[in-house]
């Protein structure tokens, strides 16, 4: 019998609103992006920012007295909805992500409420510690180094591991109202504030607007509008719970973006394992009428044997329909493959970069030195840099494809022929090799670590070395343990390969306390440590 998933109580003192001051109001009006497009009240930003001079004070008047008559206008409770193509069919209306573009000044209320909710729920510790989606020092990287790296340490220890990518349809469409106030009571938040969520979340109206087109307006009874500061913090408040009764396995959530994953001694254990976490998460999803889709969940199995059995038992749903195993899935923004070489994400990576150097190829002749450097930086940068140290362990020759489209837009960059040495490029433009950025991120993210900027379940990877034990030469260092790693695999696990390139750094650097992470990243750049040929 699958229990009943009561939200946890939380007993420390009650979260309520504090009067917005007319400083943080003008403040959040000084940080509104000009460039959005104003909502059904026709307000710009532009001109708001421009006046925040002058409205600031009225509008921390109006603002309080929102909080304290727990009362919101109806027009900041509407919205003009704008279709997103998330990806597949065009033709599928499913297929597209309804973004609700409001009014700016109820944009402004809600930043200003986010600030004071979050830091309540990160003070107190309320929010699950598997959540990573919409938090401070959280993000899509450290979900997936967090997986990726448990998934590692299993194979290395000779387990075999069933992971489960669950896909739920229309999630913060489908958020029910009643549920989520029982759950906002649950986590602390005092009455009166509740009353004014609920005020938030009735008599919304929407409509499609499309150009200068308007459908009629919709009223919404149920979720919370995605596009909004507060809908996305609701949401993972919503589902804060939704892993509290799985045992046997392990669970990680970005958002409605959610893994589980267990392991065994074989696969079938391990499967075995996965379906009852599976049956339990089903059940909580039943509760919180969220709707698992079925067709884009997915499983994936990873092994260290050459080839799984040809009968292998699946994972299905309550209703008994099977999950589709998968050898590649897209997992925040990354291919995951079941053999972690991450070759078809860098395969996708590389098709995607070539498709902009062929644009900046073609229009080489209309930018100059300083805009193409730019240019690449902006758009070709970003990208490579986005999570390149979970792809830094494939192979060479992986990784040389990469490079061979870096080294094309220095190229676009600084006009030389094809055949023009990758040292001179680097040089001409400034840049340094791509593995010198990715180990200066790596180096960074470890760090981070260090200094308890990252997710507890990153810090908590990390542990220093007592001192006891070893020379007086080394016993001022801060060297960090290195657990035990049986295979190459196993070495790329974050749990391993994080300690030892700090320890193997440190032969140089030599430090006993922990600098500020600007000066540390001051250090990196010094040419005289030497630090990215290690």
């Amino acid at each position: 019998m699958i229990p009943c998933t009561e939200p946890q109580t939380y007993f420390g003192e009650l979260f309520d609103f504090s009067p917005f001051s007319v400083q943080e109001v003008h403040t959040a009006l000084k940080a509104l992006d000009h460039r959005k497009p104003p909502g059904p009240d026709l307000i710009e930003p532009f001109f708001l920012k421009i006046a925040a001079d002058y409205i600031a004070q009225p509008l921390t008047i109006l603002f309080n007295l929102s909080i304290q008559n727990k009362e919101i206008p109806l027009v900041w409770k509407s919205a003009f909805v704008t279709p997103i193509l998330k990806g597949g069919d065009p033709a599928i209306l499913t297929n597209y992500r309804p973004i609700s573009n409001l009014c700016v000044l109820a944009k402004v209320l809600e930043s200003l409420v986010s600030e004071q909710l979050k830091e309540f729920l990160y003070s107190n510790e309320v929010l699950s510690k598997l959540q990573s989606g919409f938090r401070k020092q959280h993000s899509a990287v450290t979900a997936a180094t967090k997986v990726i790296n448990d998934i590692l340490v299993a194979l290395d220890k000779k387990q075999h591991c069933a992971s489960l990518f669950i896909d739920l349809s229309k999630a913060f469409d489908t958020v029910d109202h009643a549920i989520l106030k029982h759950r906002l009571l649950s986590l602390g938040l005092s009455r009166h504030v509740v009353s004014w969520f609920t005020n938030y979340l009735s008599d919304r109206t929407q409509c499609i607007k499309c150009e200068n087109l308007c459908s009629e307006r919709l009223n919404i009874h149920t979720g919370v509008p995605q596009g909004s500061i507060l809908g996305p913090l609701l949401f993972i408040m919503y589902i804060n719970d939704l892993g509290q009764n799985v045992s046997n396995a392990s669970m990680h959530f970005y958002a409605d973006d959610t893994v589980i994953y267990s392991f065994g001694s074989n696969l079938e254990k391990a499967i075995e394992s996965l379906q009852k976490a599976f049956d339990v998460v089903q059940h909580t999803l039943l509760e919180l009428k969220l709707v698992l889709n079925a067709e884009k969940t997915k499983l994936m199995l990873f092994s260290n044997m050459k080839r799984f059995p040809q009968t292998v038992p699946l994972v299905s749903t309550l209703e008994g329909n099977l999950i589709e195993v998968v050898h590649t899935y897209k997992y925040l923004g990354f291919l995951i493959d079941d053999s972690l070489t991450f070759k078809p994400h860098i395969d996708n990576l590389v098709k995607k970069l070539k498709l902009k150097l062929g644009f900046f190829f073609r229009n080489k002749f209309c930018f100059s030195f300083e805009t193409k450097k730019r240019l690449v930086n902006a758009t070709f940068l970003s990208v490579l840099d986005y999570g390149d140290l979970l792809y830094m362990n494939a192979s060479a020759q992986c990784l040389h494809k990469i490079d061979s489209v870096y080294h094309a837009s220095l190229r676009f960059i600084t006009n030389c022929r094809a055949l023009t040495h990758c040292c001179d490029l680097y040089a001409r433009v400034g840049w340094p090799a791509l593995s010198s950025r990715r180990f200066a991120h790596w180096c960074i993210f470890i760090y981070k670590a260090l200094l308890g900027q990252m997710p507890t379940y990153i810090c908590d990877l990390l542990t220093r070395r007592s001192t006891v034990s070893y020379s007086l030469r080394s016993s001022d260092l801060f060297l960090l343990n290195v657990p035990f790693a049986r295979t190459e695999l196993g070495k790329r696990a974050f749990t391993y390969a994080a300690p030892f390139t700090w320890n193997k750094m440190q032969k140089d650097w030599k430090i006993a306390d922990l600098i500020s992470l600007n000066a540390f990243k001051s250090r990196l750049r010094e040419p005289e440590k030497n630090v990215f040929k290690m």
